[in-house]
């Protein structure tokens, strides 16, 4: 876990944000957090988005910032039987990966807050951009190798339609009749990306194959009235969503790529300068 200061201030004059990062998975939960944070916030952050999701892990590593050797995180990990390793600030041997991460994800929202003062609001897509993109070490994404499956995303949202609390159909429709899906099948990786500043690389969302979305929902997908306007603008909204999802998928991924490979260049130079 690791801290980054720096940021505009948001609109609750957040400047900071604390990061938690599972070595296993390569998880990611980044939270918003003020210059002014104490010891007991992060462990209040720390509760919320990763004991009561994961557990207690069984060893922490920060780097030696005065809000984790206070004396409250010492009680606090003494008590839950987990040991804490302090390592120095920017240290890749130790917290390296935390770094990397540190640097994605400010990255990212570099790329996709529209205001300064909006940062936090990206934070959630980011940090589902970053656990659903392909991680190098593990072949897989951190959803699959947490929960040995990938996410459902919101790519098809605008095949379907108000439901009935009993029947399951609409109301307007019969079981046997077929869905229309025109807007859907117009969602793929290659059209959706053309106002996308990436859009020299493929990108790859695991899970998802929006170029059958419309084949395979025209079998399986609830009923819909053609007709309804709801139902059009609803389907609007969705293309507009996974669009915009899309394009933080594919920079994610390309400043993992770039971070790894930075990575492994100092690591080399290092490894040269040490044995001339």
């Amino acid at each position: 876990m690791d801290f980054v200061f720096g940021l505009p201030p948001d609109n609750k004059r957040r400047t900071g944000i604390v990061v938690f990062v599972d070595r296993f998975s390569k998880m990611v939960h980044p939270a918003a957090v003020p210059t002014e944070v104490t010891a007991k916030q992060p462990v209040r952050l720390f509760v919320d988005m990763v004991f009561r999701h994961h557990g207690m892990p069984i060893d922490i590593v920060s780097d030696r910032d005065p809000r984790f050797t206070a004396r409250f995180w010492q009680e606090v990990f003494t008590l839950l039987g987990t040991q804490l390793s302090m390592s120095t600030a920017d240290h890749l041997q130790t917290a390296g990966q935390t770094e990397c991460v540190n640097r994605v994800l400010i990255d990212a929202l570099k790329s996709y807050a529209h205001s300064c003062h909006h940062w936090s609001d990206c934070l959630p897509m980011a940090e589902f951009a970053i656990n659903n993109s392909l991680h190098f070490s593990l072949g897989h994404t951190p959803f699959y190798v947490n929960a040995m499956r990938h996410p459902r995303v919101p790519s098809v949202l605008g095949a379907v339609a108000p439901f009935l609390s009993e029947g399951g159909y609409p109301v307007s429709s019969k079981p046997n009749e077929h869905t229309d899906t025109s807007n859907i099948s117009a969602v793929s990786t290659r059209a959706r990306t053309a106002r996308s500043p990436f859009n020299e690389s493929t990108l790859s969302t695991p899970g998802i194959d929006t170029l059958n979305i419309n084949e395979q929902h025209t079998q399986a997908a609830p009923v819909v009235n053609k007709d309804a306007e709801l139902n059009t603008e609803f389907s609007s909204k969705a293309v507009d969503f996974v669009q915009r999802r899309q394009a933080v998928i594919r920079f994610v991924q390309d400043t993992i790529a770039a971070s790894v490979d930075r990575q492994k260049l100092n690591t080399r130079q290092q490894w040269q300068m040490k044995h001339k």
